[in-house]
């Protein structure tokens, strides 16, 4: 059985940065893969599976940025089509269309960096500053008065309870 070549990437983890490492003769092989037609695959920085995005150096980041950047697209695309800013209308939209693009398969790659903590929770700070009447208050403030939990909070819920089942 043939497989289709185009659909493989190589990735090689790497969490050594040492550039005496990297130009070793036996580690530079295995940074390559050949195919049948002696066609050479380089090795890829990151890769998708599943809407998730690995990267080389076995960081999130990527991902979160990604993500991140989407549901910042996808809540700009919620603010600019609908004009009613009340707080059901905003939280029904919010939670269906950017919170849930937030939060797919997030026990996997929960952030531990703080930027990317932060990237990730700006996206329901400013969303939830949109919402009528809530726009002076704090964030937190804000939080309560929807009865919302931070997304990080979220986050971590999702992985006790993953953990929990298995």
């Amino acid at each position: 059985m043939l497989l289709h070549e185009d659909k493989f990437v190589v990735m090689n983890y790497c969490l050594n940065t040492s550039s005496l490492l990297r130009n070793l003769p036996f580690t530079a092989e295995t940074r390559q893969y050949s195919t049948s037609e002696n066609m050479v695959m380089e090795s890829s920085p990151y890769i998708r599976d599943l809407g998730v995005y690995l990267a080389d150096d076995c960081s999130w980041t990527y991902h979160v940025n990604k993500i991140a950047a989407e549901a910042r697209q996808i809540a700009g695309w919620v603010l600019g089509a609908f004009r009613d800013r009340s707080t059901t209308t905003m939280m029904t939209l919010f939670k269906s269309l950017v919170r849930s693009k937030v939060e797919y398969c997030c026990p996997l790659w929960n952030p531990a960096k703080i930027t990317d903590i932060q990237s990730i929770e700006n996206v329901q700070k400013e969303f939830t500053r949109k919402i009528a009447g809530l726009s002076q208050l704090d964030y937190w403030e804000r939080l309560k008065k929807l009865r919302l939990l931070s997304l990080q909070r979220r986050r971590e819920r999702y992985t006790i309870i993953m953990c929990g089942r298995y």
